[in-house]
């Protein structure tokens, strides 16, 4: 019964997500409905309801913000795995991965650099 807890929780989120989405497309489709009706009668059109400015941040800064995330865990990840993998104690242990194993780590930082390379050229199309 526990293992339900998770999956539980994620599906009330995206429920209480769907049900924001869906409570907004009811009061867009009031508003049209209102104003179809309005212009039926002749009468003039009710004025349109101010949306509430968005205080969330935008793409740009995500993709900022994502690729210096991944930029660096793959640079901690790459040098912790490196200190670790080349330390007498765990170099004594039978069928362990040799050091250079840690390149691994490049992976985050190559998906890091894409980000940057989004947000850059982003930033030149804007201009």
């Amino acid at each position: 019964m526990e293992f339900m807890v998770g999956p539980a929780i994620v599906g009330l989120f995206l429920a209480f997500i769907g049900f924001r989405q869906w409570l907004q497309l009811q009061q867009r489709a009031m508003i049209h409905r209102e104003r179809m009706a309005a212009i039926e009668k002749g009468a003039d059109l009710p004025p349109w309801p101010d949306e509430k400015p968005r205080n969330g941040i935008r793409s740009r800064q995500i993709l900022l913000l994502s690729g210096l995330i991944w930029m660096g865990l793959g640079f901690g990840g790459m040098v912790t795995g490196y200190f670790v993998l080349s330390s007498p104690v765990v170099r004594a242990m039978p069928d362990v991965a040799p050091p250079e194993a840690a390149i691994g780590g490049l992976i985050f930082i190559l998906i890091g650099a894409a980000h940057m390379v989004v947000y850059k050229t982003s930033a030149e199309t804007k201009e």
